[in-house]
C-alpha cells in the first residue's frame, strides 16, 4: 500500500470522488471515470481501491486489464465474462454478443473505421447485444467495470466500451479506467469522447514528492524522524511508489541494519531493476527505444540525436520523454541514477545495443561531438570500420590519458590496433600502448612488447619504432632483447653511426648507479686511511654514468654545460616534473639515482609522495613501481620488515605478475629481508615462486641472483652462494653494469670466501670494489672495509672497523652499521678493551633489533655471551643546565668543555651523530662541530680513536 500510504490525503480526495460517483450510480446515473498517470504511480491501487468498495456495498464487480501480448479482437472484453459472481444468462448472452463481433471484425469492411461522432462501431449488432446484456443486470444490481492499462486493449474492445459509455446514461453502471499518462498507443478518439460526455471524470496521480517519499520511509522503515532517511532514495526512486517499494523490499532482503548517526541509504538489488524494466516496457514501444536510446547515448544525448538515432518524429520523442519524466526515470534526458541506466542497458538485446552504439558514433561524429564521446561509442560497438575512427581513437586516447583514465587509453589503442590495416601504425600503436599500460600493469605492459621484438626478429618492425622499443626494454630491465634491437638499429641506421647503450641508458630503471656522493652531515670533517683505496677530489675524479643525468636534462633545465651534482640534478627532475607519462621514466630515474648515490634519505619521501600520487591518479602499475623501489630503499636503510611490506605490496598490486621479469624486483627485496631476519622459511617460499626465464636475461636478475646467493650464504650452501654471487658479476661485467652501488657482487662473494677460508680471495676481492666505488657510495664503502678488516690481519682491523662504522653511518643503512659495530666489538673484546667492546656490541644488539634482524641479534649474543635481554648500556644521568649529563673523568674533563664532554662520552658509546643531537636535545652540526673540537684537544683523527675513559659510567647490562 505504498501509495495510500504516501500520500493519503490526495487519495483520500481522490477517493472521495470516486465514492460520490459510485454513490449516484446506485441511484442510477451512470458514471465514467478515468484514472491517468505514469507507469508505477498508483493507477492500478487505486482501480483496486475502487473495486473492494464497490464490491463491499454489494456491486457485481467485472475487471479486464489491456496486454500488448494479446490484441485478438474483443480479447480484452471477453475477461470481464471470467468474473464469479456473474449471472450464466448474461455470460452467455455477452459471449454471444463478443463472437457476433469478432465475426463482424473478421468480415472485409467497405469503409475502415466506425463513426466515431456517433460511437457506433462497424459490428452494431454485436455492440448492442453486448450493452443491452450489462444494462438488463445493472437493472438488477449495480455493475462496476474496472479496465486497468486501457492504452493496450484491442481496438474492438474499445469501440464496444465507447458504446456503452454513451449510450448508458441512466443506468446503474460505473466504468473506471486505467491508461499511463503520454502513452504512445493511447486512442485519441476514444479519449476524445469520453471527454464528451457529461458523466465523465478524469483523475490524475503524481509521483511522490521529497517529502512524502522520506515520510512514507521513516513509517515503513521503522525510523524515528525523516532525518534519517538519505535522499539518495528519492534519487534512485524518482518518487515512483513501485520503483520505491522495489528499493525498500531490496533494502529489507539485504537486512541492512541502520548505521548510528548515518542516514539509512537505499540498497539496490535485482526487485529495483526488475521494477525499472517494468516501467520503460509497460510505457509503450516507442517510449521503450527512448529509454534506450537515452540510455546508450549517455550525456551526449539531445531532442535532436536520439530522433535521428531511433528514426522517430520530434513530437515522438518529446512525448516519450515526458512519459519517462513523468514515471520518475529521467530528469531532462538522463536517468536520475546510474543504477536505472545500467538496467536498461543490461536488458538490451546485444546485437541492438551494438548496432545503437555505431550509429551513435557516427552521428555525434558528423555532428561535431566530443572526441571521447565518439570513442566511447566506437569501444562500446566493438567497431571501427569508419576511415576516420582510427585517428579519433588515437587522438581520444592521449585525451584520456590527460584525465588520468589510463584503461580508457588503452581500450581505445586496442581498437585502433585491431582495426588499422598500416603495418608501420600498427606498430606505433602497439608500442603506445605498451607505454601506457605501464600505468596499469607492468606485467601486462611488459608483454605486449612480444609481438613488436617478433616484428624486429623478422624485420618486420619500421626502424622510426626501434628506438622506443629499446627505450622499453631498457626500462622493463630487459637487457639481452635491448641490446640486440640495439644491434639491429645499428644495422638498420648504419650511417648515422654506431648507436651504443649509452643512449638509452638514461630511459632505464637499472641505468642509475653511483657517482658522486651527496655526503651526509660531517663528511667533510672526516679524514685518514681508507684501507687501499685512495680518495680523489671530486673535480678530478672521471665521471661516472650516474652524472649523465645532468648531460640529459642539461637542455631542460637550461643550464648549458655548468657542472652539478647528479643528486641535484636528480632532486630538480623531481622538483619540476609532474608525474605523466611523457615524465615518468626520468622520475624513476632520478628517484633511482637518489637511491644509487647512496641518499636513500632523500629518495624515501619522494617515492612516498609518488605513490601516494600515482594511486590518486588511478595508475595502480606507477604504483608498484614505486613501491618495488621504497622496497629497496627500506632494504638499504636496514629496515627488514618495512622492505618486505612494500615488496609485498608492489606485488599484490600487479595480477598476473609471475610471468614478468618485473617480478624480480621486489621478490629479490623480500628475499633479502626475510633472510636477514632469518625468516629462512619465507625466503625460500619467494625463492620456490615460478620466475620466467627471461628474468635471468634483464636487470631484474641480477638482483634476484644476489638475493638467492645471500640466502645460501645465511644456510651454510656457501658453494652455491659463490656460485651465484659470481655469476651475478659475469653478467654485470657482459652488459657494462659492473657498479658497486648498483650490484656490490664482489663483497658478496668476499664474504663466502671467508666462510670458505680464503681471506687472500676475499681480500683482493674488496681491494677491487673499493678501487671501482672510488670516493662514491658510502655504503659499499662501509661494507668493503668491514670484510677487508676480517681478511686482514688484526693489527689495522680496529682501525678499519672504525672507518667502516664512520661511513655506515654517513649512509644511513643501521643493519650494516649493526654488522660493523659487531665486529669491532668484536675486535675491541679480543684486544681486551671490555668496556668498550661492551658499549659497542649493545649498540650493536640493539641496530639489530630494530632492524628486525633477529639472527644477527641472536649471534651478537652468543659471540660475546650477553643475556638475552637489550643489552644496550644505561647512562646515568647527572642533572645539568643541557639535560642529561654523563659523568666524565676529572683528567679528560680538564681539557674538554661540559658539553664537549658528553658528546665524546655518548660517542665512545656507539651512538651516532643524529642519536647524540636527540638524546642532549641539541643539533646535529652542534655535535659536528663539538667532536671537531675534540678531536683537536685530544689529538686524535677519529671517534674510534677516543680515550674509553670519556666513557659514560654505565650499569651493570639489565
Amino acid at each position: 500500500m505504498v501509495f495510500s500510504s504516501a500520500r493519503a490525503r490526495q487519495f483520500d480526495a481522490q477517493f472521495e470522488r470516486l465514492r460520490r460517483t459510485f454513490s449516484r450510480c446506485l441511484s442510477g446515473e451512470a458514471g465514467i471515470v478515468l484514472v491517468e498517470g505514469a507507469v508505477g504511480c498508483g493507477k492500478t491501487h487505486t482501480l483496486e481501491a475502487v473495486t473492494a468498495h464497490a464490491a463491499k456495498a454489494g456491486a457485481l464487480v467485472l475487471k479486464a486489464y489491456g496486454t500488448s501480448a494479446d490484441r485478438a479482437p474483443l480479447g480484452t472484453l471477453r475477461q470481464l465474462l471470467d468474473s464469479p459472481r456473474l449471472p450464466k444468462a448474461t455470460a452467455d448472452h455477452l459471449r454471444e454478443a463478443l463472437d457476433q463481433g469478432a465475426l463482424d471484425a473478421a468480415q472485409p469492411r467497405e469503409t475502415p473505421g466506425g463513426d466515431p461522432a456517433g460511437g457506433t462501431p462497424p459490428h452494431i449488432q454485436g455492440a448492442r447485444e453486448f450493452r443491452a446484456a450489462l444494462c438488463e443486470l445493472a437493472s438488477r444490481e449495480p455493475v462496476v467495470i474496472c479496465v486497468d492499462e486501457l492504452q493496450l486493449v484491442d481496438a474492438e474492445s474499445l469501440q464496444y466500451l465507447l458504446y456503452l459509455a454513451t449510450r448508458s446514461h441512466s443506468a446503474k453502471l460505473l466504468m473506471v479506467f486505467a491508461q499511463a499518462t503520454d502513452s504512445d498507443q493511447k486512442d485519441a478518439v476514444f479519449n476524445t469522447e469520453l471527454l464528451r460526455q457529461p458523466n465523465f471524470q478524469r483523475l490524475r496521480l503524481e509521483r511522490l514528492s521529497w517529502e512524502e517519499t522520506a515520510h512514507l520511509l521513516t513509517t515503513r522503515l521503522g525510523l524515528p524522524d525523516t532525518a534519517d532517511v538519505d535522499y539518495t532514495w528519492y534519487e534512485v526512486s524518482g518518487g515512483n511508489p513501485l520503483l520505491l517499494r522495489a528499493v525498500i523490499d531490496d533494502y529489507r532482503t539485504a537486512g541492512a541494519p541502520p548505521r548510528h548517526g548515518r542516514a539509512v541509504e537505499p540498497v539496490v538489488g535485482d526487485m529495483f531493476v526488475q521494477a525499472v524494466l517494468t516501467c520503460v516496457y509497460r510505457s509503450g514501444h516507442t517510449v521503450s527505444r527512448l529509454a534506450e536510446g537515452i540510455a546508450v547515448l549517455g550525456a551526449s544525448a539531445s531532442p535532436e540525436l536520439l530522433g535521428r538515432l531511433l528514426r522517430i518524429g520530434s513530437a515522438g520523442t518529446r512525448r516519450g520523454v515526458a512519459a519517462l519524466d513523468a514515471a520518475g526515470l529521467v530528469g531532462g534526458l538522463a536517468f536520475r541514477h546510474p543504477y536505472v541506466e545500467a538496467a536498461v542497458l543490461e536488458d538490451m538485446d546485444p546485437e541492438v545495443r551494438l548496432d545503437m552504439n555505431r550509429r551513435a558514433a557516427v552521428l555525434l561524429h558528423q555532428g561535431g561531438g566530443a572526441t571521447l564521446a565518439v570513442a566511447r561509442h566506437l569501444l562500446a560497438a566493438q567497431a571501427a570500420d569508419e576511415p576516420w575512427a582510427v585517428p579519433l581513437l588515437r587522438d581520444a586516447a592521449q585525451q584520456a590519458l590527460a584525465e588520468d583514465d589510463a584503461k580508457l587509453a588503452v581500450a581505445c589503442l586496442e581498437l585502433a590496433y585491431a582495426a588499422c590495416q598500416d603495418e608501420e601504425l600498427r606498430a606505433g600503436i602497439r608500442i603506445g600502448t605498451a607505454g601506457i599500460m605501464w600505468r596499469l600493469n607492468p606485467s601486462a605492459s611488459e608483454r605486449m612488447l612480444e609481438e613488436p621484438l617478433a616484428a624486429l626478429c623478422a624485420d618486420r618492425l619500421p626502424a622510426s619504432h626501434i628506438g622506443r622499443l629499446i627505450e622499453l626494454l631498457l626500462a622493463h630491465g630487459r637487457i639481452e632483447e635491448a641490446r640486440g634491437a640495439i644491434g639491429r638499429l645499428n644495422a638498420v641506421m648504419s650511417n648515422a653511426g654506431p648507436t651504443s647503450m649509452a643512449h638509452f641508458r638514461m630511459t632505464a630503471r637499472w641505468a642509475q648507479d653511483s657517482g658522486a656522493p651527496d655526503r651526509g652531515p660531517g663528511a667533510a670533517a672526516r679524514q685518514g686511511e681508507d684501507g687501499g683505496a685512495s680518495r680523489t677530489p671530486l673535480r678530478s675524479r672521471r665521471p661516472s654514468s650516474l652524472s649523465t643525468i645532468t648531460a640529459a636534462f642539461s637542455g631542460f633545465f637550461g643550464r648549458g654545460g655548468s657542472e652539478e651534482s647528479p643528486v641535484a640534478a636528480a632532486e630538480k627532475v623531481l622538483e619540476v616534473s609532474p608525474l605523466t607519462d611523457a615524465t615518468f621514466e626520468p622520475i624513476v630515474n632520478s628517484v633511482n639515482a637518489l637511491v644509487y648515490a647512496g641518499r636513500p634519505d632523500k629518495a624515501a619521501p619522494w617515492c612516498d609522495s609518488l605513490m601516494a600520487e600515482a594511486e590518486r591518479r588511478r595508475a595502480p602499475g606507477w604504483r608498484a613501481i614505486f613501491a618495488s623501489i621504497r622496497a629497496e630503499i627500506a632494504l638499504r636503510q636496514g629496515n627488514l620488515v618495512e622492505s618486505a611490506a612494500y615488496a609485498t605490496t608492489a606485488l599484490d598490486i600487479v595480477p598476473g605478475s609471475d610471468g614478468s621479469v618485473f617480478i624480480g624486483g621486489p621478490l629479490a627485496s623480500q628475499i633479502l629481508a626475510y633472510t636477514a631476519m632469518g625468516k629462512y622459511d619465507a625466503a625460500a617460499r619467494q625463492l620456490s615462486r615460478p620466475v620466467p626465464e627471461a628474468l635471468f636475461k634483464s636487470i631484474y636478475g641480477l638482483g634476484y641472483t644476489r638475493a638467492r646467493g645471500r640466502y645460501y650464504l645465511a644456510t651454510n650452501r656457501i658453494n652455491a652462494a659463490l656460485g651465484e654471487f659470481l655469476m651475478a658479476g659475469r653478467l654485470a661485467q657482459l652488459w657494462e653494469l659492473d657498479l658497486p652501488a648498483l650490484l656490490p657482487w664482489r663483497s658478496d662473494a668476499a664474504e663466502a670466501w671467508l666462510e670458505l677460508g680464503d681471506r687472500e680471495k676475499a681480500a683482493n676481492l674488496v681491494s677491487e670494489q673499493l678501487a671501482r666505488n672510488g670516493a662514491g657510495d658510502s655504503r659499499v664503502r662501509g661494507v668493503s672495509l668491514r670484510l677487508l678488516a676480517a681478511a686482514g690481519d688484526i693489527d689495522n682491523r680496529s682501525r678499519l672497523l672504525g672507518q667502516a662504522v664512520e661511513e655506515l653511518q654517513c649512509s644511513g643503512d643501521r643493519l650494516e652499521l649493526a654488522r660493523a659495530l659487531d665486529d669491532l666489538g668484536r675486535t675491541l673484546r679480543g684486544c681486551g678493551e671490555l668496556g668498550r667492546a661492551d658499549a659497542i656490541t649493545g649498540r650493536a644488539w640493539r641496530m639489530a633489533k630494530e632492524c628486525g634482524a633477529e639472527e644477527l641479534c641472536d649471534r651478537i649474543r652468543l659471540d660475546s655471551g650477553l643475556e638475552a635481554r637489550d643489552p644496550r648500556p644505561v647512562v646515568r644521568p647527572v642533572s645539568g643546565p643541557l639535560g642529561r649529563k654523563p659523568a666524565v673523568p676529572p683528567s679528560l674533563g680538564a681539557k674538554l668543555s661540559e658539553s664537549e664532554a658528553r658528546v665524546a662520552a655518548l660517542a665512545v658509546d656507539g651512538y651516532t651523530n643524529r642519536e647524540i643531537a636527540a638524546s642532549l636535545f641539541i643539533t646535529i652540526s652542534t655535535v659536528e662541530q663539538h667532536l671537531t673540537r675534540v678531536y683537536r684537544k685530544l689529538n686524535i683523527r677519529s671517534r674510534q680513536q677516543l680515550p674509553t675513559a670519556l666513557r659514560a659510567q654505565v650499569d651493570e647490562i639489565a
